[in-house]
């Protein structure tokens, strides 16, 4: 087996386990060969069960039941309604951005190995590094606040919208549609409104947890594409249903904000139902879709903690890289990934504005580490691929260029509102220390990429046209 190397910003930078594309076992193995990896994982999955966990993981209908509170607050039900529908229409843009980066790099590191392909040589390596970091910081954060069934997260929709729709007194169309109400203390409207995108934003998280799959998957450069976009638009037209029908059963917002129950969802299902019995089913149904989703998303996350120990980017990266033989699955990510999860939940034990906190850098984490990919694609990678170099996903003429500016421009508007105190004035109970968690969380990863991360990393081997190479092709030493 011989061994890829290239010099890289003083760092010699080794592929890992490469193998010959004439060795590999199908064409999956082969395109993973090419790009400097080995296949570690059983590819078991099909299309079909990945679609399945990301629409579990995603939870869109399930998330949106849980943050509907800052929405209702911004601007009323027209607040929640419209910027859901422009966030799924958003999110669209976003999942074939990523979709068709997907198809060109079916790699279960995802974002930060398209990073690796898509920028420049110069400052590759420390971006690359951030990139990755970042990823598993806004997954981590993420799985523990969602926290498989697919069948349930179906029947579960159909169950509550059916109870809903026939059991509670409707508001009026302009309740629904025009009515705004804030009570945020921002003097703008506009300003309350974009606030409140937290709510429609967080639900559509976690769709790239497809890409993180990629190496238990068959025809990985087709299918990737289809799954994060498949669960995108299933679950964006469940959770419209779900947020139209929820709000034309909303009593006074009044009283739903100022629930004692905690959350404003439970005091709608329990003024529907009017029903104790009838309301705490319901919430117990979304708790059990909750732990459901939190297994689908230990089971991305602990893809992406893997990919990036196997590029030795973590501390102890030959513990956690180490793949299960028995099982080929990748045990000691999932153990360490499940830990943080607890650690983290303890923190909603001790207070609520510190999680609060977390909840938001999910946003901020997720969405930058989708946003720099796609920056790379718009800027190097539309400029220097051939057509022959794309995969099978390929958004074709000015509509890829077109999409990503949406892309990037929704992530950048999410990104800088999710930062906002969701009330003025700010106290120090109501503030939002999102970019404080966020700023930390980066510093830490800064620290340790200078003092020993940037000497053990191994930049992974993606030959692009920037390297005066192309996909596919394999340069050995």
């Amino acid at each position: 087996m011989m061994t890829d190397k290239r010099h890289d910003e003083d760092s010699l930078v080794r592929a890992t386990s490469p193998r010959a594309p004439g060795k590999a076992t199908n064409i999956d193995d082969e395109r993973l060969g090419q790009l400097g990896f080995e296949s570690q994982l059983n590819r078991a999955s099909s299309l079909s069960s990945l679609i399945a966990l990301c629409l579990c993981l995603m939870g869109t209908w399930e998330g949106c039941s849980s943050v509907i509170a800052q929405a209702l607050t911004s601007g009323g039900a027209p607040c929640l309604l419209y910027n859901y529908i422009f966030t799924f229409l958003c999110t669209i843009a976003i999942g074939l951005s990523l979709g068709e980066i997907a198809s060109i790099y079916p790699t279960a590191g995802g974002q930060y190995h398209w990073v690796t392909a898509l920028y420049p040589v110069r400052g590759r390596k420390f971006i690359a590094w951030m990139t990755g970091w970042i990823t598993i910081g806004g997954q981590i954060v993420l799985t523990a606040s969602i926290a498989f069934a697919c069948i349930l997260h179906v029947v579960g929709f159909v169950a509550i919208l059916v109870v809903l729709s026939v059991m509670s007194e409707k508001n009026s169309a302009s309740f629904v549609f025009t009515e705004v109400y804030n009570e945020t203390g921002w003097s703008s409207d506009g300003v309350a409104w974009l606030v409140g995108l937290i709510s429609t934003v967080y639900p559509f998280l976690g769709y790239d947890a497809a890409c993180h799959l990629a190496e238990e998957l068959p025809d990985a450069a087709r299918n990737v594409p289809l799954a994060m976009i498949g669960s995108i638009v299933l679950n964006g037209l469940m959770g419209l249903a779900y947020a139209i029908i929820l709000l034309f059963s909303t009593s006074k917002l009044e009283g739903v904000l100022t629930t004692p129950l905690g959350f404003p969802v439970i005091q709608i299902y329990l003024d529907a139902t009017q029903s104790a019995a009838g309301a705490t089913t319901m919430s117990l149904l979304l708790i059990v879709l909750a732990g459901a989703a939190c297994c689908a998303a230990l089971t991305s996350t602990s893809r992406t903690l893997w990919a990036f120990a196997r590029d030795e980017a973590v501390p102890y990266s030959k513990l956690i890289g180490r793949v299960d033989q028995r099982s080929e699955i990748p045990a000691n990510a999932i153990y360490v990934i499940l830990v943080l999860q607890m650690l983290i939940g303890f923190i909603y034990l001790g207070n609520t504005t510190a999680f609060n906190a977390v909840l938001s850098m999910a946003i901020i984490g997720t969405y930058t580490s989708y946003a720099l990919p796609v920056v790379g694609m718009l800027l190097n990678g539309r400029r220097m691929l051939s057509v022959s170099e794309y995969g099978p996903f390929k958004l074709r003429g000015c509509v890829g260029p077109i999409l990503n500016v949406i892309a990037i421009a929704f992530m950048v508007l999410s990104i800088a509102f999710s930062a906002f105190p969701s009330q003025v004035p700010v106290s120090w109970e109501m503030m939002n220390y999102s970019t404080g968690v966020m700023i930390g969380w980066s510093v830490f990863g800064v620290l340790y990429y200078t003092l020993k991360g940037r000497k053990q990393f191994r930049l992974p081997i993606i030959l692009t046209p920037l390297d005066g190479q192309f996909p596919g092709h394999s340069n050995r030493v």
